[in-house]
């Protein structure tokens, strides 16, 4: 079995998805993710399939967002092409206080790429 670095394949797919979040390019954002991944954004509904989720993307305001900072807080291999990861995002807004979210992603490897299956945000808020 081949040995995975599981904090560097998140940072790489994290660095990935930041690069087309920054600035915001739907159309690239949406390769991040399998064809028939699940998007629980902070809006509702959930987006499914890649179509959908860069009508996600579409729909966010331009130049509201200026950068995210990710932590990794829990990393499980599920599987050797499945990976688990929790942790929080701080979406950094322009004028804005930061957006924190706790945040979950189900990462699959399709043809030698680390994409992402599921992607759950909550707000960061203690009930």
């Amino acid at each position: 079995m081949e040995h995975f670095n599981l904090q560097e394949i998140i940072s790489q797919v994290h660095e990935r998805w930041y690069n087309c979040f920054t600035p915001l390019n739907p159309k690239a954002m949406a390769q991040n993710y399998t064809e028939d991944a699940i998007l629980f954004g902070s809006a509702v509904p959930a987006f499914i399939g890649r179509e959908a989720i860069q009508s996600y993307f579409e729909q966010l305001p331009k130049g509201l967002y200026i950068g995210v900072e990710f932590v990794s807080e829990h990393l499980v291999m599920l599987t050797p092409d499945v990976i688990s990861m929790a942790g929080t995002a701080k979406f950094l807004r322009h004028q804005l206080s930061p957006l924190e979210v706790r945040i979950t992603h189900i990462l699959v490897l399709r043809e030698r790429q680390w994409l992402i299956a599921s992607h759950h945000v909550s707000p960061k808020v203690v009930l």
